[in-house]
């Protein structure tokens, strides 16, 4: 078992949350006991990611309370799981024609063999032991030791924890003071969402190179969602968390991991992801220190300032939904995982102002063992935002399991459930539509945004109640036609009956505004010349 020491190393140092597995065997609980002292089946653990890896097949899931923490760990133990495999390509022989049959053939030998190797594991920490240590002097972990000469003083602690407030800022969602130190697990998890999410604006002040400057760049993930695959236990969900090789960008250079080479990063000219372990972990907008406390049980301090003062070399996010305009699909707090879920399925969804492409991480599902597609569920992790420095809450959601029914497997599955999510789409605009006829008609002369406040509750209120009706679509693609026009109606009616039943006027626009999403034509003055808008006038005189 690996054992901990004063520096924490990554390796052993409990900062990853997990859950063990409950239907574990006699066997197994042995085992895990081996390798995470105390650990009971279906318990909580905190462990290293010696023990992670050691013991993925016997873990469920992990079991982060930050969602952006989790979101910036799962592609870092990806990464380790790439290595630890030989799907980071390295045994792979040349790139080119045949490197994607040769990877899946040993993503299907890996998936077989249903662990990790515990040779290749510790093997893989000890070479790169001198890279693993979180408050290293020369390489500390996913940090710039360059910081403590180029970045001023050291700031509280409450800096680094993302959530919780500092300095000027507001209070997000804790109370805690931000001169309380941080536990050394919890703080290295804040510092990859610090290079994941990390704000656009000022930082510290930091000089470099001749450039002096407290600018910062927004991180690569910061208000997007990411959708990543759930195995059966970790194991397979960080194997499937491997993109395959037509993600993998090609810059010139090694594919290190920060955590491999001696080598510094540039922030006057960032290096170009070269492979798919730089890819998952070498982009960073801003540069981290840790302060530890006696002992590296605390960090009582941190740094945190620029990581490059240009845009970052462009690289496509496996994990993220791409669009063909306005970038990748951001986090909504009000938008349920559902409405995404064809977008999953099909390799590009068209017929929209906005053509999205998948995940590429998920490109592989056709080729996978049948009973891991059938179990493959997806885990969607957010954090909605602007690019400086708001933030309005944490999305975490997972859907059943639903993979099966990508196009390559299933086309009729998948066009089935694309048809059902667009048919809620075309009924929520419906119907906001005629809550909005509604509003103008009783608020003639109003600005438009007055209105929000009566249609948006409305259609919160019908997509709450369209999941329902859609999950059964997806447990059904062949069966009944979905009803979202009628859950429509039946939310037009309860919004709008405290309208309805208050005066003649309220009774009239209800009733106009109603009978198109009724599927009932438009009644039309019988004099000739009258129109809708005359109707609407009588409406609103009356």
């Amino acid at each position: 078992m690996l054992v901990a020491d004063d520096g924490f190393p990554v390796s052993s140092g409990g900062w990853i949350r997990v859950l063990a597995r409950a239907d574990l065997s006699n066997p197994e609980r042995d085992e895990l006991r081996a390798v995470l002292p105390g650990a009971v089946p279906g318990g909580q653990s905190v462990t290293g990611v010696g023990g992670v890896l050691l013991a993925a097949h016997l873990l469920s899931e992990l079991d982060f309370s930050a969602v952006p923490v989790e979101s910036a760990v799962r592609p870092v133990l990806a990464a380790f799981a790439a290595r630890v495999t030989g799907l980071d390509g390295r045994k792979l022989g040349p790139a080119g024609p045949g490197v994607g049959e040769r990877w899946l053939d040993r993503l299907e030998t890996v998936l077989a063999e249903g662990r990790f190797d515990p040779k290749e594991v510790l093997a893989y920490l000890e070479k790169e032991s001198a890279g693993l240590g979180l408050y290293d002097e020369v390489r500390p972990f996913m940090q710039d030791p360059r910081l403590a000469s180029e970045a001023g003083e050291v700031v509280p602690p409450g800096r680094l924890v993302m959530d919780r407030p500092s300095g000027a800022n507001a209070m997000w969602s804790g109370r805690v003071p931000e001169s309380t130190p941080v536990a050394s697990g919890e703080a290295l998890g804040w510092v990859l969402a610090w290079r994941a999410f990390g704000p656009s604006g000022t930082g510290a002040v930091r000089s470099h190179g001749g450039r002096s400057s407290k600018s910062c760049k927004a991180g690569p993930a910061r208000s997007l969602m990411r959708w990543f695959p759930r195995g059966r236990n970790l194991f397979e969900s960080l194997v499937l968390s491997v993109p395959p090789p037509d993600a993998w960008p090609s810059g010139p250079g090694e594919d290190l991991a920060p955590w491999e080479t001696e080598q510094l990063p540039d922030p006057l000219a960032p290096a170009a992801p070269c492979g798919v372990v730089s890819l998952l972990t070498g982009r960073s907008a801003h540069a981290v220190l840790l302060a530890p406390g006696a002992g590296g049980e605390q960090t009582v301090g941190c740094r945190i300032a620029w990581g490059t003062s240009v845009d970052l070399p462009a690289a496509v996010d496996p994990y993220v939904i791409d669009r063909s305009s306005g970038g990748p699909a951001r986090a909504k707090h009000w938008r349920a995982v559902w409405r995404d879920l064809d977008a999953l399925l099909l390799k590009e969804r068209t017929g929209e102002k906005v053509t999205t492409r998948r995940p590429r991480v998920f490109d592989t599902v056709k080729d996978l063992p049948v009973d891991v597609r059938r179990a493959l569920r997806v885990r969607a992790l957010g954090w909605d935002q602007d690019k400086q420095d708001k933030n309005s809450a944490w999305v975490l959601a997972e859907t059943p399991p639903v993979l099966e029914l990508v196009e390559e497997c299933s086309p009729d599955g998948a066009s089935a459930v694309s048809a059902a999510r667009l048919s809620a789409e075309k009924a929520a605009s419906l119907l906001g539509k005629s809550l909005a006829r509604v509003w103008h008609l009783l608020n003639p002369g109003r600005r438009s945004d007055d209105r929000e406040g009566f249609v948006g509750p409305g259609i919160a209120l019908f997509m709450e109640r369209a999941e329902t009706e859609f999950w059964r679509v997806v447990a059904d693609p062949a069966g009944q036609a979905p009803q979202f026009r009628r859950l429509a109606l039946g939310v037009f009616d309860e919004v709008t009956v405290g309208v309805r039943s208050a005066t003649v006027r309220g009774m009239a626009a209800v009733q106009l505004a109603r009978g198109p999403l009724a599927g009932v034509p438009e009644q039309r003055a019988h004099t000739k010349g009258k129109s809708r808008k005359t109707s609407e006038k009588r409406v609103v005189a009356s």
